[in-house]
Formats: C-alpha cells, sequence, structure tokens
C-alpha cells in the first residue's frame, strides 16, 4: 500500500483504517475510497504572484482577477505598496 499526507500540512503520513478510507493521525482527517485529495486538483500549472500580478493590474484590478491571492499581495509584487 502507499501512504500519504493528508494534505494539510501535518507532516505524517495517513494510516490505512479500511475500506478504502485513510485517516491522519494528527488531525483526524478521513479520507474515503476515491475521494480526491487536495494535490489532485493541481494540474501541474501555476502562476506565479508576479505573473498574477501583471494579470490583476491589466485587467484594472478586478477582484476575479487575484488568483488566490489578495489585493495586498498583489500590489506589494507590483511595488505599489
Amino acid at each position: 500500500m502507499v501512504s500519504y499526507g493528508c494534505g494539510k500540512g501535518c507532516g505524517v503520513d495517513m494510516e490505512y483504517i479500511g475500506n478504502g478510507d485513510w485517516k491522519c493521525p494528527t488531525c483526524g482527517r478521513v479520507i474515503a475510497f476515491g475521494e480526491p485529495d487536495e494535490e489532485d486538483d493541481d494540474n501541474g500549472e501555476t502562476l506565479s504572484l508576479w505573473d498574477a500580478a501583471d494579470i490583476y493590474l491589466s485587467r484594472g484590478f478586478d477582484e476575479d482577477y487575484r488568483f488566490g491571492y489578495t489585493h495586498e499581495e498583489l500590489m506589494k509584487a507590483l511595488g505599489k505598496w
């Protein structure tokens, strides 16, 4: 069996508890069989803070173009904070 982390930064491997379920011994998170963990959501492409800031600026600081960053983070990256 392959062990893996819970995805919450606990730093420990999940424990297999049967029926395809895994449990984090630190935080208690249970991942049921077939349930994707957070790592499955990442398609391998990331947008750097600086690229996101450039897009944010070019879109007139539209909050729909923050890409998960805060306004303050983006403004600091642009040197405007």
